[in-house]
């Protein structure tokens, strides 16, 4: 059966960047905070002084215009570091009043480029200036100036996300992986909830840079935070298209995807029945595929030919199981016992099958990694999450070990109904 390909699920995968910008434009400090910094920082020099006043009377008076003109011409003249301060906060509050980013830009610049800005300053300055790099697509400023505020300690505005959304179009995709790892953090530890997003968004990011190890790490976490079926069929899905699983794997993968609701097209149960084999697992194939029919897929001319193959089957198979379980018990190995158990699991008769799986373990000769991981399918379906928990511990290495960490991050999270992202 044909697969979703990576490059869909990606799309399909990729919230959109998660970069926004902070609310308002940037302004120059309030009024308390202004009188700080004038006893914190010296005054403009006899160089600057004619010139500032000649901006802040206009700029006071209202008269934008004019302080926009004295501005101009008196800039030239801010070259010690506290001209060069004190004229950038003259551009912050002048080009909020006339809506000129760029002159608000430059403001942040001088301010910044002084020295004498505030651990405050540098923080929300830092910040700003980044979000107009990255506006200008100029990302590798944007991850800079990000991430010295960052280290200045501002922690506002989601920054850990919006570096990561910078790292990633600066061709960093391991950086933007670790950042929206730290905002995911830090909004935990803050009290508040994650917005799903967050984690698609990670896996997207996996996805692009063709991790599909690291892409499976963070649907993991989607699930286990937000277990939609769509989000489980995603995560499954993705898991599966990057594993290389062979069809027994495969089969108890696709078992799950059954379980948590994630089978939604003819595709998607023909690739199932296929894994089963009507010959080897009738009952369950038949099962599978009168549920098919139930979700509107009656229709289907390949199921409905598996459906009658193995309806065919079905008596035949059940009467020799009896003595096939006699044998099993009496057999130098546990082969029989195990491909009776898995004809039981097909049925629906999960003791049995259970019990049979025991009798293949103690006698060897088989995949222990395989029995192991039906058995706890198997306690699982009988409702005993501790037992089925405690067998899928017992799976160990490769492919096996993941897909019995799935079925563990079901047992201990279910299905959730459908919801929008939250709202970080």
């Amino acid at each position: 059966m044909k697969r979703i390909s990576h490059r869909k699920l990606a799309l399909a995968l990729a919230a959109g960047s998660m970069m926004a910008m902070a609310p308002g434009a940037a302004q120059a400090a309030p009024k308390k905070k202004a009188q700080q910094e004038e006893q914190r920082v010296p005054a403009p020099t006899k160089a600057y002084a004619e010139g500032y006043n000649s901006v802040v009377k206009p700029l006071q008076a209202g008269d934008f215009a004019a302080a926009k003109t004295a501005f101009d011409a008196s800039v030239g003249s801010a070259t010690a570091p506290n001209d060069m301060y004190w004229a950038g906060n003259l551009a912050l509050q002048l080009g909020a009043k006339l809506n000129d980013q760029a002159l608000q830009r430059r403001g942040i610049n001088m301010v910044l480029d002084s020295g004498l800005a505030s651990p405050d300053e540098k923080g929300r300055y830092s910040f700003f200036e980044g979000q107009f790099a990255y506006q200008d697509k100029d990302y590798a400023r944007a991850a800079q100036m990000l991430q010295q505020a960052y280290d200045a300690g501002y922690r506002d505005n989601n920054i850990a996300a919006v570096m990561a959304e910078a790292y990633n179009n600066a061709g960093d995709n391991a950086t933007a992986l670790k950042w929206l790892n730290t905002a995911i953090e830090n909004q935990k530890a803050s009290g508040q909830a994650v917005d799903q997003n967050w984690y698609k968004r990670g896996a997207a990011l996996a996805l692009q840079a063709k991790n599909n190890a690291a892409a499976s790490d963070w649907l993991g976490r989607l699930v286990s935070a937000y277990p939609t079926a769509t989000n489980w069929r995603d995560t499954l899905i993705v898991y599966r298209d990057g594993a290389n699983l062979t069809t027994p794997e495969n089969l108890d993968l696709m078992r799950l995807m059954r379980q948590v609701g994630a089978l939604k097209s003819e595709r998607d149960y023909g690739e199932y029945i296929e894994a089963l084999d009507p010959r080897r697992f009738p009952g369950e194939v038949v099962a599978v595929i009168d549920e098919a029919g139930s979700n509107g897929l009656s229709n289907s001319t390949f199921l409905n030919e598996q459906r009658g193959i193995a309806q065919g089957n079905i008596a035949a198979d059940k009467a020799g199981l009896p003595s096939a379980a006699k044998d099993a018990r009496t057999a130098a190995n546990g082969k029989i016992a195990a491909s009776t158990a898995d004809a039981y699991m097909g049925y629906g008769d999960y003791a049995k099958a259970a019990d049979l799986y025991s009798v293949a373990l103690e006698k060897g000769g088989v995949d222990a990694d395989m029995i192991h991981t039906r058995r706890g399918i198997a306690l699982a379906e009988m409702g005993d999450k501790a037992a089925a928990l405690a067998e899928f511990d017992m799976v160990n290495g490769g492919n096996r070990a993941a897909i019995a960490n799935y079925w563990k991050l079901y047992l201990n999270n279910g299905v959730s109904a459908e919801a929008a992202a939250t709202a970080s």
